[in-house]
């Protein structure tokens, strides 16, 4: 049995350490390619091959290693010296850790396929966020369908063990949408004020899609808790004052991850107090 946990781990690593390579590459071209702001003819996820901003270099696929390579080189270009940002290796690392863990906890289910795959979308789309304060339709609708379509297929398969029932995830988008459209006019109408952005209302959409509408007040509220103890520590530290705009993506995806992950936990233990 251990032998197979250890084996099970390390394909799991792989897995996410590759994975994690290329959601850098999604984080940084799919702005680029819906702002139509094309670096090259036919420019696309898959091509051309990963440069150097600074110099235009192509990296080298020995200098492309996920983790290894940035330490290897000192966290700067081979070719001109330039500081690679810290954020390539932190996607690896995350990616890595919930590929892991995901696998870990709920083992080589077939719906681990569906939670991996909401894992690492959050990860781009928080990302795509924190850099560029937008969550891009290209991003929130296919996690949206995709919620939707795994629901379907697993409520049809067998008894989903993660996965909620269609009739839920339909539910759960709607729920998403108007809860965030419903705050964000209220709030508008008090301060005439933006206090969101509609990318987040299509983002709790797509989480709704794949936890239900029963996890909504769940992840609005562990995201809200989220942000203000950002916010504050922004503002405490000088980074940030109260008309900074601070993403709110990041916060709707850590919130939403959790939920997924342990949320009938954490209604269980509610139950009981």
């Amino acid at each position: 049995m251990e032998e197979i946990n250890l084996i099970n781990t390390l394909i799991l690593t792989v897995c996410g350490l590759i994975v994690g390579s290329a959601l850098n590459v999604f984080i940084y071209r799919i702005p680029i390619i819906d702002n139509n702001q094309l670096i090259q003819p036919n420019y696309n996820l898959f091509w051309p091959r990963s440069q150097c901003r600074n110099c235009s270099n192509t990296i080298r696929f020995f200098h492309n290693i996920p983790i290894i390579s940035y330490l290897i080189l000192g966290g700067k270009c081979a070719y001109c010296q330039k500081i690679i940002s810290m954020q390539y290796p932190l996607v690896e690392i995350l990616a890595t850790c919930l590929t892991v863990f995901c696998g870990l906890y709920y083992g080589l289910i077939e719906e681990l396929i569906a939670i991996l795959f909401f894992t690492w979308f959050l990860i781009i789309i928080s990302f795509v966020d924190i850099n560029h304060k937008i969550i891009p339709d290209s991003l929130s609708q296919p996690l949206l369908w995709s919620g939707l379509l795994f629901t379907v297929i697993f409520s049809n398969y067998n008894s989903p063990i993660i996965l909620v029932d269609t009739q839920s995830s339909i539910l759960g988008a709607v729920s998403g949408y108007l809860i965030l459209w419903t705050i964000y006019h209220i709030h508008f109408l008090i301060t005439k004020k933006e206090g969101l952005g509609y990318g987040d209302f299509k983002l709790l959409a797509a989480i709704g899609a794949w936890t239900g509408w029963q996890l909504i007040p769940m992840i609005l509220f562990f995201a809200s808790i989220l942000g203000l103890i950002f916010g504050l520590i922004s503002i405490k530290y000088g980074q940030s004052d109260k008309d900074t705009l601070i993403p709110f993506g990041p916060f709707l995806a850590i919130a939403g991850w959790i939920s997924m992950i342990f949320g009938a936990k954490i209604i269980t233990i509610y139950s009981f107090i």
